[in-house]
């Protein structure tokens, strides 16, 4: 019915929303930055296009999210035997994939929210993610209504709405104010900037096609109309042209000898530069360089995998784990109530690391 039809639209981007009109605040914010000093837009759907930051917001994400998450009676060790909503979020998404959604927001936007459901005793009965975009928070004074003094406006159809926190779940990470949580594309979009930047120099590098790996010149004289010259131009391009062609020795006749062109000096900076995003990223994110695929000077074999895996584990998803049991446990569960993630998983076949994150 329209309840869930409402429900549902909380959870698209304001950006791709039809019904959001073209004053819209948030589709303004998307369409035109923030911007960086390297003159490019810094936008979700930019930075999602890098792989090194699409690969560390999935690795902290999709590792949380599909974690086993286990409930228990406070006080005990006993499992909790009936049914939550954080089994069953909504009838679109399963338990991990609302999670991963969760925290994909709450990882990238420095906000994970989610609309509340309520039966008629007053018991959250569905979760549905709303998109950052889509809720701003106010502080307002602490009252009845209002007793962690926060006011979510959640916009739909280009109007703005308030809700408390009864009706809205709220995952901050960082925060400076205690209200909200710092946002990543905020206050990295100087270095995320570059990063896109160098991806749209690269790709412009090889749209006009790739660099010689040398020069052929030839002492005989050419014909004044340049026909010889073009037709020496024309097999150049035919031979050197193309990104199917990088690498590539060009061969052409009239006694042509070949000088090899080493890289020039803006070039390695170029690559120095893609290099160097990997690692900045990884900084960003709480990764690893090696868990976003880089393997320059690091084992990702044997003990070494093992001690990158448990610093992650240690130093970034350890955080996010516990922020999340607290949030779940004062906003999801029940009273008498109280959750844990298994990270079995993770130090599986590693006792001494087992040993030592316990």
């Amino acid at each position: 019915g329209q309840a869930v039809t409402f429900l549902r639209s909380l959870t698209r981007r304001s950006v791709e929303n039809p019904n959001v009109p073209l004053s819209s605040h948030a589709l303004s914010e998307w369409l035109n930055g923030p911007r960086s000093d390297a003159g490019v837009a810094v936008t979700e759907q930019r930075v999602l296009g890098l792989p090194a930051y699409y690969r560390g917001l999935a690795l902290t994400a999709g590792t949380i999210g599909a974690l086993p998450l286990h409930r228990y009676e406070v006080g005990t060790r006993k499992r909790a035997t009936s049914t939550n909503v954080l089994d069953k979020p909504n009838p679109r998404q399963t338990e991990i994939e609302f999670r991963i959604t969760l925290m994909l927001h709450a990882v990238a936007w420095g906000n994970g929210f989610a609309f509340k459901a309520l039966d008629q005793l007053g018991r959250v009965r569905e979760v549905w993610p709303i998109h950052p975009s889509n809720c701003r928070v106010e502080d307002v004074p602490i009252d009845d209504r209002y007793p962690d003094g926060k006011r979510f406006w959640i916009r739909r159809n280009g109007t703005e709405k308030p809700y408390s926190s009864r009706f809205v779940f709220h995952l901050p990470y960082m925060s400076m104010d205690g209200m909200v949580g710092i946002r990543p594309l905020q206050v990295f979009r100087q270095s995320l900037g570059l990063a896109i930047a160098g991806d749209d120099s690269a790709a412009r590098t090889f749209k006009n096609g790739s660099r010689p790996s040398g020069i052929l010149t030839t002492d005989k004289e050419l014909d004044d109309e340049g026909v010889a010259a073009g037709r020496l131009k024309q097999r150049w391009k035919e031979l050197l042209g193309g990104v199917e062609n990088t690498g590539e020795i060009g061969v052409l006749d009239n006694g042509a000898t070949f000088t090899p062109v080493s890289i020039p000096p803006i070039d390695a900076q170029l690559l120095e530069s893609r290099q160097w995003t990997i690692s900045e990223i990884a900084r960003m994110t709480g990764s690893t360089p090696e868990l976003l695929g880089d393997r320059n000077g690091s084992s990702m074999w044997g003990t070494g995998q093992e001690q990158i895996i448990l610093a992650w584990l240690k130093f970034t998803l350890g955080t996010w784990i516990t922020s999340l049991e607290q949030r779940y446990k004062a906003e999801l569960l029940p009273a008498g109530e109280y959750c844990k993630h298994s990270l079995e998983g993770l130090l599986r076949g590693d006792s001494a690391a087992r040993a030592a994150f316990y």
